[in-house]
Order: structure tokens, then C-alpha cells, then sequence
């Protein structure tokens, strides 16, 4: 984000600084100066993997269990179309196809028989333990994603998790786009959302999210969430990152677990409108972003 605060904010706003779910990440004020140290502290540990990237003599694994952020691992694209592409604002968002839920569960049966059991309890628990979920992330906003803060326990526990996802990325050929709640300040309302997000987001700034990330391929999906004060965006990401979670055709499930420690460009920030497989319409405040984390492998 700006360093500077913005009209409607007394400060500046960090998008994964507030206490998370897997369901929602939670947008909170933070000073200016805090916001420039951390993204300053961002770019320092950015940096340390660049150097270990160029350290002599390392293998690729030695080299993954010195860096601090996950590198990414993606399998190179199978077609030029399965890279998806960010809709455009006027767009109406709709369920995605029964293929392409089945490519992508093809591609999570075989990881996950794939994984060693420590990885895969640690997947598990990340993302069916609300305490866990809690506990880790938490200490991820806190230090930046730096796990080197963590105990020993923790940081393993997070390399597990890494892994897991890094397993699934190598298998990967296609590009997703990916929807993910956020939750505004309490002061804002369904009347002031619109306003508030377009001030906070615009075209070009730059978004961490330190915390892994609960995500869904369908925009219907998140809008499951209660939101009674009208309060809840989604961000709109374009990636080839992460891990899928959901189930094949003929079930509104398609979850996807994305790694920490990204980086995005806002590309626009509107209301949109969606359909569910019923055939229901609905709206909602949705915020594009692309990722640019930076990697050496990327």
C-alpha cells in the first residue's frame, strides 16, 4: 500500500494485519511509519534470498531450507490458454466448469498421495484447525513471514506446509484466478464500502499478504459469508500459486490454499456482479491484483 494515508483513513491501511479465518482476512489501520518499516522489513528478507539463491555449492534443497519465503515451483504452463486472465470490470463472474474442477482435483489426488505424512498432517491441520490457523499466522503478520522469529517447532511445522504447496505447484500447469475475502475496518458499512475500497486500492499499489491465504475459485462461494454491516470485499487474484483444495465436478467446494509471503499490484477496484450454479444473481465490492512476489525461479 501508500505510505501516505488516504482520504477516509486516519493512517494507512495494511490488508492482512488483523486476526484472520481461513473464511476472510481482516484489513486494519496501522501507522505510516509502521507500514513503511514492515514493508521495509519485507524487502530486507527479500533480499537474504536473493542471496542465498547466488551462494555456490548449495543443492536446490539446501537452498529452499535457508530461504525464508517459499519459491515458487510451478510446472511450466501446458497451453497458452491456461493461463487465466483477470476479467474485465464490467464482467459478470460465473461458476467455473466441471473440467476444469476436475483437472485441477486430478492434479490434488496425485500431490497429496505424493506427500510424506508429516506434510501431509501439516496441510491438515493449517487448514482444518482454526487454533492452528490462529497461532501461525499470526506469528507470520507479526514478523513479516520472517519464520526465523518462530520456535523451532513452528518454523518446521511452516516448511512442511510450504512444501506441501511447492509439491502441488510442481505438478501444475495452469494459471488460477482466485477470490478471497477481506474485512474493512468496523467503522466502515455496505454505504461507504464502494468509496473506502476504491480510495484504499488503487491501480498500482502494491499488497503483502504475510499470512497464508484461504481462497476459492468462484466468487459465489465467498459470498457465503455472513456479512451483516457490509463491510466484506474480495480481493480478485491472479496467480499460478498455491495449492487446490476443492473437490471435482458437481459441488460448490473449490478451495485453494495460497503460500505466504506474496506480493500483488492492484489493477482496479469496483462492484461486480456474479452467478451461482442456480442461476441466483448477486454484487460484490471485488479488488483486482496481480502477482508480482518476487523469485528467482519465477
Amino acid at each position: 500500500m501508500s505510505k501516505k494515508g488516504r482520504k477516509g483513513l486516519p493512517g494507512a491501511l495494511e490488508a492482512d494485519r488483523g486476526q484472520s479465518s481461513v473464511a476472510a482476512k481482516r484489513a486494519v489501520a496501522v501507522e505510516v511509519g509502521e507500514l513503511a518499516a514492515r514493508e521495509d522489513a519485507r524487502q530486507g528478507l527479500r533480499e537474504l534470498d536473493t542471496m542465498t539463491e547466488a551462494m555456490s555449492g548449495l543443492t536446490r534443497a539446501q537452498r529452499d531450507r535457508a530461504r525464508i519465503f517459499p519459491r515458487e515451483s510451478n510446472a511450466a504452463l501446458g497451453h497458452p490458454l491456461k493461463e487465466r486472465q483477470l476479467a474485465s470490470l464490467d464482467a459478470i463472474r460465473v461458476p467455473v466448469s466441471g473440467r476444469q474442477m476436475k483437472a485441477r482435483s486430478r492434479t490434488k489426488h496425485a500431490t497429496l498421495q505424493s506427500l510424506p505424512k508429516a506434510q501431509l498432517h501439516a496441510l491438515d491441520r493449517i487448514t482444518s484447525s482454526p487454533q492452528s490457523w490462529k497461532q501461525i499466522n499470526d506469528q507470520l503478520s507479526e514478523n513479516t513471514s520472517d519464520i526465523d522469529s518462530m520456535t523451532e517447532g513452528d518454523r518446521a511445522f511452516v516448511k512442511r506446509v510450504d512444501r506441501a504447496i511447492q509439491a502441488y505447484e510442481s505438478n501444475n500447469d495452469r494459471g488460477h484466478v482466485l477470490y478471497a475475502n477481506v474485512e474493512m475496518p468496523a467503522y466502515i458499512n455496505r454505504s461507504s464500502l464502494v468509496p473506502f475500497a476504491q480510495s484504499q486500492f488503487q491501480p498500482g499499489d502494491e499488497v503483502a499478504f504475510d499470512r497464508y491465504t484461504g481462497a476459492s475459485h468462484q466468487l459465489h462461494e465467498t459470498s457465503q459469508l455472513p456479512d451483516p454491516a457490509g463491510r466484506v470485499a474480495c480481493f480478485e487474484l491472479k496467480t499460478r500459486r498455491g495449492i487446490y483444495l476443492g473437490k471435482s465436478e458437481g459441488a460448490d467446494d473449490t478451495g485453494h490454499l495460497l503460500p505466504r509471503g506474496m506480493l500483488w499490484r492492484v489493477t482496479g477496484t469496483t462492484k461486480v456482479a456474479y452467478t451461482d450454479r442456480t442461476g441466483r444473481r448477486g454484487e460484490r465490492v471485488v479488488i483486482q491484483m496481480e502477482d508480482i512476489t518476487p523469485g528467482e525461479e519465477r
